[in-house]
């Protein structure tokens, strides 16, 4: 593989990298804001257990942002080399780093969504829905 075609593949990673990373910090920021709005539905009883749903989502986010800040420091540190062997090696890596930043990600949207349906059978089958005010 020529180093041009080398770096393209590396820079594509990079940018898919990126734009999860994105993604994983706007689903923290959202949940975040619905938890501290002053204006959410405050289920009662153990329903309210649901929420810490939360703590394993924003885990598997944070690792989900880690690995995608290392996958950015590779790229960055794959422009100042031009040793072929060494650039195929960062390439590795970055693959690898890759698929769990996405695995990561993956888990955080099945926990949020696991909440997001609790949430919504709890919604249709209360008899009463505490609003808080």
């Amino acid at each position: 593989m020529d180093a041009g075609s080398l770096r393209d593949g590396l820079l594509a990673i990079s940018g898919a990298a990126a734009t999860l990373t994105g993604w994983s910090l706007t689903m923290l920021g959202a949940t975040v804001a619905g938890i501290v709005s002053s204006e959410y539905l405050r289920p009662a009883g153990r329903i309210r257990f649901f929420y810490l749903l939360f703590l394993p989502g924003w885990a598997f986010l944070g690792t989900s942002i880690f690995y995608g800040d290392k996958i950015a420091r590779r790229f960055a540190a794959c422009a100042f080399t031009r040793d072929q062997k060494l650039m195929e090696q960062i390439g590795q890596s970055m693959n690898s780093e890759y698929a769990q930043q996405r695995l990561f990600f993956q888990l955080a949207v099945l926990v949020f969504g696991l909440w997001i349906i609790s949430l919504l059978i709890w919604w249709v089958f209360a008899r009463k829905i505490n609003a808080k005010h």
